[in-house]
């Protein structure tokens, strides 16, 4: 009897120490790939780490389908489970770190929030007035709003400083129209007075 539990407890060793041997390398692999996925994410290589952590997983799933068929599936789920959650771990880790936030792309400053809703900001602009403040043949500048804006003629050249009229917008441009020529405002104002001709003035000598 006392031989009999001798056998079983010595059985039972060699089991325990069979078991031990077969998870010995597949979680000695796994535990390697992990730790070369983490840190592929922190230190420049070239994917040379990546592809090690890959080739550990591998190596660690091989030693456990070579143990047996029930080992290599749990590994096989293990890796499945273990894998996505140490990536997401390692990359929040990695945002977080000096390295990372230097890399990490900066929210946009006001100014070029503004300048993104450029063209929203021009199409509120139609059928504004304003003046040229460039020859437009075809493409100047122009002031509408008290703004300065790119502009382009609809048809025909306009002189700097006429009245114009936005009709449009064209990628980004004003298209304008004129709607007085700048000689006509320079002209002076007669209040329904002519001027009197050379004849009117020898018929009153």
């Amino acid at each position: 009897m006392v031989q009999l539990i001798e056998a079983a407890a010595n059985d039972a060793d060699r089991v325990e120490e069979g078991i031990v041997s077969d998870l010995f390398w597949p979680a000695v692999f796994l535990t390697l790939g992990l730790l070369l996925m983490s840190l592929e994410l922190f230190v420049p290589s070239g994917g040379l780490i990546g592809v090690g952590a890959i080739v550990c997983l591998g190596l660690g799933l091989w030693n456990a389908f070579q143990s047996s068929r029930r080992l290599g599936m749990v590994f096989l789920l293990v890796d499945f489970v273990v894998v996505p959650t140490a990536a997401v771990a390692a990359l929040r880790l990695w945002v977080r770190s000096p390295f990372g936030r230097k890399l990490a792309l900066t929210p946009p400053r006001p100014d070029e929030i503004d300048v993104s809703h450029a063209h929203a900001s021009a199409e509120d602009l139609v059928g504004s007035v304003g003046r040229a403040l460039t020859p437009l043949h075809p493409c100047g500048h122009v002031q509408v709003g008290g703004r300065r804006h790119d502009g382009i003629s609809e048809s025909g050249l306009i002189a700097a400083g006429a009245r114009i009229c936005v009709v449009r917008v064209r990628s980004g441009q004003l298209v304008v129209r004129s709607i007085e020529s700048p000689a006509a405002e320079e002209r002076p104002e007669t209040n329904g007075d002519p001027s009197p001709s050379p004849l009117d003035l020898g018929a009153g000598l």
